[in-house]
């Protein structure tokens, strides 16, 4: 009995022994303390992508003495990339082996940025109507993410939104302010200088109106003054007003002329070459006048103040006509003013006549009608070819100029300045057209050429004339 008695006693010490080790075990079992910004973190720590990111600290005890050393981790968050990043904490002591987790999650929370071109605010007939000037997205993450841009349009004002790939929006607005501050643009049919036999009809070709914001312009006047029984030039002037008043007009120019002398209308003398001379005389007209008179062909020459009275007694006395041009071709002189202008005239003019004892009546303006060197005085040109109509000339501009004046001059030698007049002559002439052609008997190679510009226009079949009252006018547009 003594002996069962004390079996079961050391049996008992026995299992209280390992209970004992078995606390002592739970009691004593190491820790894994871990800090983040000195405080403590159990499972999960949240950061920007792209910030700096410093590895938390680890505390490792048992019994009471410092074990960190025993701790060991892996280093696999990536800053630059959002997403959730495992750190796998590990002790083994004695018969320990402790594992803890930490989630590091890397997000983006920065908005995108929306950046428009042009204004922010801007005018338009409504949102739908802007034309869009353009716009551009950018991420802090994804980089440029223009293409993802969505655009609303309200009453006034468009939207643009935009989401990257962490759902972070951005919303701006261009705000539209319903105005609408352009005229009309009005388009002539037909041509703007329109030619009217007197006494005949004036039919006006029309015109087409468009609008920036109206679909359909109502409010259009047409001003007219012409009378096709008195030969002149007319206006007809149109004018179109938009919903919101903006206002604009057009003119379009008459010319009534004698159906007998062909008064202010381009040509019907087709295949007819008027060689016409500016400038002169000079010291190489008379090889001009010399070559004219071998072909028996008449010109016109427009002449100045400048050189021989005896070539301008020959010019007229071999049947060409002496036309003028001016006598100072000083531009700045010239076109001051009307006054200006008619005084220069008039003393060529009077050369001419105490020369030749009949009055000159054919013009030609300095630089042409169409010049814009005369834009000094605006508007000087619309006023004077109208004056000098209404004065009892006519003037004459040209089909063709054979750039003696012009981009021939910049040639290097005189026989490539004399192969340029000639071959811009040859390939300008036309039978389908009247050719009056420019020349100037100042230039050398121009004298030169001629012989050879005559030859090849007869061998074509051309015919020469000369200029006078019953010839058709030749006008350019227009420029001041």
């Amino acid at each position: 009995m003594k002996n069962v008695v004390r079996k079961n006693i050391i049996l008992l010490m026995i299992l209280l022994m390992i209970i004992l080790i078995f606390c002592f075990i739970l009691l004593t079992k190491p820790k894994i303390n871990i800090k983040y910004n000195n405080k403590n973190i159990d499972n999960e720590i949240t950061i920007n992508v792209f910030d700096t990111f410093e590895y938390p600290t680890v505390e490792g005890k048992y019994l009471r003495k410092n074990i960190s050393n025993k701790i060991t981790y892996n280093k696999s968050v990536n800053t630059s990339k959002v997403g959730k990043y495992e750190i796998n904490y590990k002790l083994r002591i004695f018969i320990y082996n402790i594992e803890k987790k930490i989630i590091v999650n890397v997000v983006d929370k920065v908005n995108p940025v929306i950046e428009l071109v042009g204004n922010s605010e801007v005018n338009a007939c409504s949102a739908n109507s802007y034309e869009e000037e353009g716009y551009t997205a950018s991420d802090n993450y994804d980089g440029d993410i223009t293409d993802k841009v969505t655009i609303e349009n309200n009453v006034n004002e468009r939207i643009y939104k935009v989401k990257d790939s962490s759902n972070n929006e951005t919303i701006i607005k261009r705000i539209i302010n319903i105005s609408d501050e352009t005229p009309p643009v009005i388009k002539l049919k037909g041509k703007q200088d329109v030619y009217v036999k007197q006494n005949d009809k004036y039919t006006d070709p029309g015109y087409e109106i468009t609008d920036n914001c109206d679909t359909e312009i109502t409010n259009v006047k047409v001003d007219s003054n012409v009378n096709t029984s008195k030969i002149g030039v007319y206006t007809v002037t149109y004018t179109a007003v938009d919903s919101s008043n903006n206002e604009s007009s057009i003119k379009r120019n008459v010319y009534v002329y004698n159906s007998l002398t062909g008064q202010n209308i381009n040509g019907e003398e087709k295949g007819v070459i008027f060689l016409t001379f500016d400038d002169g005389p000079s010291s190489y007209t008379s090889k001009i006048l010399d070559t004219l008179k071998k072909y028996n062909i008449k010109a016109t020459f427009f002449v100045t103040s400048n050189g021989s009275d005896s070539l301008i007694k020959r010019e007229s006395e071999e049947g060409h006509t002496v036309a003028i041009h001016t006598s100072s071709h000083n531009y700045g002189k010239v076109y001051a003013s009307v006054d200006s202008y008619f005084k220069d005239l008039e003393k060529v003019e009077n050369r001419v006549y105490k020369l030749t004892n009949e009055k000159p009546t054919i013009v030609r303006f300095p630089g042409g009608s169409s010049n814009t060197v005369s834009k000094f005085n605006k508007g000087i040109m619309t006023i004077l070819t109208n004056e000098v109509l209404q004065r009892g000339y006519h003037y004459f501009d040209w089909t063709l100029s054979v750039e003696d004046a012009g981009s021939c001059t910049k040639k290097k030698t005189s026989e490539e300045r004399r192969n340029c007049v000639y071959k811009n002559f040859t390939k300008g002439i036309s039978k389908s057209k009247m050719n009056v052609v420019l020349l100037h008997d100042i230039k050398s190679y121009t004298a030169d050429a001629l012989d050879d510009m005559i030859k090849y226009a007869l061998s074509k079949g051309f015919k020469f004339d000369r200029i006078t009252m019953d010839t058709t006018q030749v006008h350019h547009k227009l420029n001041n």
